[in-house]
Protein backbone atom coordinates (compact mmCIF):
# COMPACT_ATOMS: atom_id res chain seq x y z
CA UNK A 1 0.00 0.00 0.00
CA UNK A 2 1.04 3.49 -0.80
CA UNK A 3 2.48 5.17 1.82
CA UNK A 4 1.32 9.15 1.88
CA UNK A 5 3.38 12.19 3.14
CA UNK A 6 2.47 15.14 2.92
CA UNK A 7 3.30 19.09 2.23
CA UNK A 8 0.91 21.77 4.57
CA UNK A 9 0.87 25.57 3.13
CA UNK A 10 -1.37 28.08 1.79
CA UNK A 11 -0.68 28.98 -0.67
CA UNK A 12 1.28 25.81 -2.31
CA UNK A 13 1.60 25.83 -5.67
CA UNK A 14 4.95 26.85 -5.58
CA UNK A 15 6.55 23.86 -3.01
CA UNK A 16 9.16 21.47 -4.86
CA UNK A 17 9.01 19.25 -1.76
CA UNK A 18 7.12 16.70 -3.98
CA UNK A 19 9.20 16.35 -6.54
CA UNK A 20 12.19 15.66 -4.31
CA UNK A 21 10.35 13.20 -2.06
CA UNK A 22 8.94 11.25 -4.43
CA UNK A 23 12.54 10.86 -6.47
CA UNK A 24 13.98 9.93 -2.44
CA UNK A 25 11.15 7.44 -2.44
CA UNK A 26 11.69 5.54 -5.63
CA UNK A 27 15.56 5.71 -4.89
CA UNK A 28 14.88 3.60 -1.71
CA UNK A 29 12.30 1.09 -3.19
CA UNK A 30 9.70 2.61 -1.11
CA UNK A 31 6.26 2.88 -1.77
CA UNK A 32 5.39 6.79 -1.30
CA UNK A 33 4.04 9.23 -2.53
CA UNK A 34 4.09 13.37 -1.28
CA UNK A 35 0.91 15.08 -1.68
CA UNK A 36 1.09 18.98 -2.03
CA UNK A 37 -2.11 19.66 0.20
CA UNK A 38 -3.27 23.56 0.24
CA UNK A 39 -4.58 24.03 3.86
CA UNK A 40 -6.14 27.43 5.02
CA UNK A 41 -5.34 28.27 8.90
CA UNK A 42 -8.97 26.88 10.06
CA UNK A 43 -8.55 23.49 8.84
CA UNK A 44 -4.68 23.11 9.92
CA UNK A 45 -5.46 20.79 13.12
CA UNK A 46 -8.25 18.99 11.12
CA UNK A 47 -5.68 18.11 8.80
CA UNK A 48 -2.51 17.23 10.62
CA UNK A 49 -5.39 14.90 12.74
CA UNK A 50 -6.30 12.77 9.73
CA UNK A 51 -2.73 12.61 8.35
CA UNK A 52 -1.93 10.67 12.04
CA UNK A 53 -4.92 8.91 12.15
CA UNK A 54 -4.52 7.73 8.94
CA UNK A 55 -0.86 6.53 9.26
CA UNK A 56 0.79 8.76 6.75
CA UNK A 57 4.72 8.94 7.21
CA UNK A 58 5.28 12.47 8.10
CA UNK A 59 4.34 16.03 6.86
CA UNK A 60 6.33 19.11 6.06
CA UNK A 61 5.20 22.60 6.94
CA UNK A 62 5.15 25.54 5.07
CA UNK A 63 3.75 29.29 5.29
CA UNK A 64 1.81 30.11 7.53
CA UNK A 65 1.66 27.14 9.56
CA UNK A 66 4.89 27.08 10.80
CA UNK A 67 4.19 28.59 14.21
CA UNK A 68 0.10 27.27 14.48
CA UNK A 69 0.93 23.70 14.00
CA UNK A 70 3.69 23.49 17.04
CA UNK A 71 0.56 23.37 19.09
CA UNK A 72 -0.97 20.85 17.58
CA UNK A 73 2.50 18.35 18.38
CA UNK A 74 2.24 15.31 21.13
CA UNK A 75 6.14 15.98 21.34
CA UNK A 76 8.74 18.68 19.98
CA UNK A 77 12.17 18.23 19.46
CA UNK A 78 14.39 20.64 21.13
CA UNK A 79 15.24 22.68 18.28
CA UNK A 80 11.24 23.21 17.50
CA UNK A 81 10.89 24.00 21.09
CA UNK A 82 13.67 26.60 20.78
CA UNK A 83 12.21 28.37 17.66
CA UNK A 84 8.68 27.77 18.89
CA UNK A 85 7.92 26.45 15.00
CA UNK A 86 7.72 23.11 13.43
CA UNK A 87 8.15 22.52 10.15
CA UNK A 88 8.93 18.55 10.45
CA UNK A 89 5.93 16.19 11.46
CA UNK A 90 6.45 12.72 11.96
CA UNK A 91 3.36 10.30 12.83
CA UNK A 92 3.64 7.39 15.17
CA UNK A 93 0.78 5.44 16.36
CA UNK A 94 -1.14 8.52 16.50
CA UNK A 95 1.17 10.85 18.18
CA UNK A 96 2.18 14.17 16.38
CA UNK A 97 6.16 14.79 16.78
CA UNK A 98 6.95 18.13 15.55
CA UNK A 99 10.81 18.86 15.01
CA UNK A 100 12.36 22.06 13.13
CA UNK A 101 14.64 20.86 10.40
CA UNK A 102 14.96 24.73 8.60
CA UNK A 103 17.54 24.74 11.56
CA UNK A 104 20.42 23.06 10.15
CA UNK A 105 19.09 22.64 6.84
CA UNK A 106 19.52 26.94 6.48
CA UNK A 107 23.81 26.59 8.02
CA UNK A 108 24.12 23.71 5.43
CA UNK A 109 22.62 25.85 2.41
CA UNK A 110 24.92 28.54 3.11
CA UNK A 111 28.06 26.27 3.98
CA UNK A 112 27.51 24.23 0.41
CA UNK A 113 26.91 27.98 -0.79
CA UNK A 114 30.36 29.10 0.40
CA UNK A 115 29.50 31.92 3.29
CA UNK A 116 30.98 31.94 6.11
CA UNK A 117 28.42 33.10 8.75
CA UNK A 118 30.98 34.15 11.64
CA UNK A 119 32.27 37.30 8.83
CA UNK A 120 30.31 39.11 11.14
CA UNK A 121 26.43 40.53 12.17
CA UNK A 122 23.71 39.63 10.31
CA UNK A 123 20.58 40.94 10.01
CA UNK A 124 16.94 39.27 9.70
CA UNK A 125 14.24 40.59 7.50
CA UNK A 126 11.16 39.93 9.18
CA UNK A 127 10.22 37.76 12.45
CA UNK A 128 8.14 34.78 11.48
CA UNK A 129 8.51 31.40 12.00
CA UNK A 130 10.94 31.19 9.26
CA UNK A 131 13.30 34.48 10.87
CA UNK A 132 13.37 31.93 13.93
CA UNK A 133 14.33 29.32 12.67
CA UNK A 134 17.36 31.31 11.28
CA UNK A 135 17.91 33.72 14.09
CA UNK A 136 18.47 30.12 16.06
CA UNK A 137 20.50 28.21 13.87
CA UNK A 138 23.00 31.88 13.73
CA UNK A 139 23.14 32.00 17.20
CA UNK A 140 24.26 28.32 17.79
CA UNK A 141 27.42 29.67 15.67
CA UNK A 142 27.89 32.98 17.83
CA UNK A 143 26.55 35.19 15.06
CA UNK A 144 25.55 38.05 16.51
CA UNK A 145 21.72 39.04 14.61
CA UNK A 146 19.63 41.95 14.45
CA UNK A 147 15.66 41.30 13.42
CA UNK A 148 14.01 43.58 11.82
CA UNK A 149 10.44 43.74 11.40
CA UNK A 150 7.34 45.90 10.18
CA UNK A 151 5.72 46.01 13.23
CA UNK A 152 8.54 45.36 16.07
CA UNK A 153 5.97 45.91 18.79
CA UNK A 154 4.46 42.44 17.89
CA UNK A 155 7.71 40.57 18.06
CA UNK A 156 7.43 38.61 21.35
CA UNK A 157 10.14 36.27 20.64
CA UNK A 158 13.29 39.03 20.29
CA UNK A 159 13.94 42.60 20.69
CA UNK A 160 12.82 43.84 16.76
CA UNK A 161 14.30 47.10 15.16
CA UNK A 162 11.55 48.87 13.35
CA UNK A 163 12.08 48.95 9.42
CA UNK A 164 13.06 52.64 9.66
CA UNK A 165 16.39 52.04 11.07
CA UNK A 166 17.29 49.22 8.28
CA UNK A 167 20.09 51.60 6.86
CA UNK A 168 21.95 51.80 9.86
CA UNK A 169 21.22 48.22 10.73
CA UNK A 170 23.01 46.90 7.25
CA UNK A 171 26.09 49.08 8.06
CA UNK A 172 28.10 46.57 9.27
CA UNK A 173 26.34 43.33 8.82
CA UNK A 174 28.22 40.49 6.60
CA UNK A 175 25.01 38.76 6.13
CA UNK A 176 21.19 39.57 5.12
CA UNK A 177 18.75 37.06 4.91
CA UNK A 178 15.09 37.14 3.80
CA UNK A 179 13.14 35.52 5.77
CA UNK A 180 9.60 37.68 5.14
CA UNK A 181 7.24 35.56 2.07
CA UNK A 182 7.29 39.25 0.42
CA UNK A 183 9.32 36.74 -2.25
CA UNK A 184 6.86 34.40 -3.04
CA UNK A 185 4.88 37.07 -5.34
CA UNK A 186 6.10 39.41 -8.01
CA UNK A 187 4.37 42.44 -6.34
CA UNK A 188 5.04 41.99 -3.13
CA UNK A 189 8.51 41.18 -3.74
CA UNK A 190 8.81 44.55 -5.95
CA UNK A 191 7.57 46.25 -2.96
CA UNK A 192 9.60 44.89 -0.32
CA UNK A 193 12.87 45.82 -1.92
CA UNK A 194 11.95 49.30 -2.66
CA UNK A 195 12.11 49.82 0.82
CA UNK A 196 15.76 47.91 1.32
CA UNK A 197 18.64 50.65 1.48
CA UNK A 198 21.54 47.91 0.13
CA UNK A 199 23.75 50.33 -0.49
CA UNK A 200 24.70 51.00 3.20
CA UNK A 201 26.08 47.27 2.57
CA UNK A 202 29.23 46.32 3.11
CA UNK A 203 30.83 45.54 -0.41
CA UNK A 204 31.55 42.14 1.16
CA UNK A 205 28.49 41.13 2.55
CA UNK A 206 25.74 38.32 1.44
CA UNK A 207 22.37 38.53 0.59
CA UNK A 208 20.36 35.14 0.93
CA UNK A 209 17.13 34.70 1.07
CA UNK A 210 14.48 31.94 1.64
CA UNK A 211 12.73 31.60 -1.43
CA UNK A 212 13.99 28.82 -3.92
CA UNK A 213 10.97 28.99 -6.42
CA UNK A 214 11.48 31.88 -8.34
CA UNK A 215 14.41 35.05 -8.63
CA UNK A 216 13.66 37.82 -6.32
CA UNK A 217 13.88 40.91 -7.00
CA UNK A 218 15.98 41.49 -3.67
CA UNK A 219 18.45 38.88 -4.96
CA UNK A 220 18.56 40.90 -8.65
CA UNK A 221 19.43 44.18 -7.16
CA UNK A 222 21.79 42.31 -4.63
CA UNK A 223 23.71 41.16 -7.88
CA UNK A 224 23.88 44.25 -9.48
CA UNK A 225 25.14 45.96 -6.61
CA UNK A 226 28.43 43.23 -6.91
CA UNK A 227 26.99 41.60 -4.04
CA UNK A 228 27.36 38.00 -3.09
CA UNK A 229 23.79 36.47 -3.24
CA UNK A 230 22.23 33.32 -2.01
CA UNK A 231 18.41 31.90 -2.84
CA UNK A 232 16.61 29.08 -0.69
CA UNK A 233 17.55 25.70 -2.76
CA UNK A 234 20.38 24.72 -0.60
CA UNK A 235 17.59 24.97 2.67
CA UNK A 236 14.90 23.45 1.02
CA UNK A 237 16.95 20.41 -0.11
CA UNK A 238 18.84 19.47 3.40
CA UNK A 239 15.66 20.41 5.84
CA UNK A 240 14.50 17.38 3.24
CA UNK A 241 16.85 15.46 3.57
CA UNK A 242 16.85 15.46 7.84
CA UNK A 243 12.94 15.01 7.06
CA UNK A 244 13.47 12.27 4.62
CA UNK A 245 15.73 10.13 7.04
CA UNK A 246 13.41 11.13 9.97
CA UNK A 247 10.33 9.56 8.05
CA UNK A 248 12.02 6.61 6.75
CA UNK A 249 14.56 5.46 9.35
CA UNK A 250 17.06 5.36 6.00
CA UNK A 251 19.51 8.05 5.25
CA UNK A 252 18.55 9.85 2.32
CA UNK A 253 19.53 9.61 -1.49
CA UNK A 254 20.77 13.52 -1.43
CA UNK A 255 22.21 13.15 -4.78
CA UNK A 256 19.09 12.34 -6.09
CA UNK A 257 17.21 14.84 -3.98
CA UNK A 258 19.00 17.76 -5.34
CA UNK A 259 18.89 16.67 -9.28
CA UNK A 260 14.95 16.19 -8.64
CA UNK A 261 14.63 19.79 -7.54
CA UNK A 262 16.83 20.97 -10.06
CA UNK A 263 14.56 19.63 -12.63
CA UNK A 264 11.39 20.75 -11.00
CA UNK A 265 13.14 24.60 -11.21
CA UNK A 266 14.06 23.92 -14.76
CA UNK A 267 14.85 27.72 -15.54
CA UNK A 268 13.56 29.10 -12.71
CA UNK A 269 15.34 30.61 -9.25
CA UNK A 270 19.04 30.68 -8.98
CA UNK A 271 21.87 29.38 -7.23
Amino acid sequence: MTRLAAVLGWPIGHSRSPAMHDAAFAAIGLDGHMAALAVAPPDLAATVRTLATDGALGASVTVPHKQAVAALCDARSPAAAAVGAVNCLTFSGGRVVGDNTDVAGFLDGLAEAGVDVSAGPAVLLGSGGAARAVAHGLATRGVPIAVVARRPADVAWTTARPWSALASTLADAALVVDCTSAGLQPATDLAMTATVPLAALPATATVATLIYHRGTALLDAAAARGLATVDGRGMLLHQAVRAFAQWTGQPAPVAIMRAALAASLGGSGRR
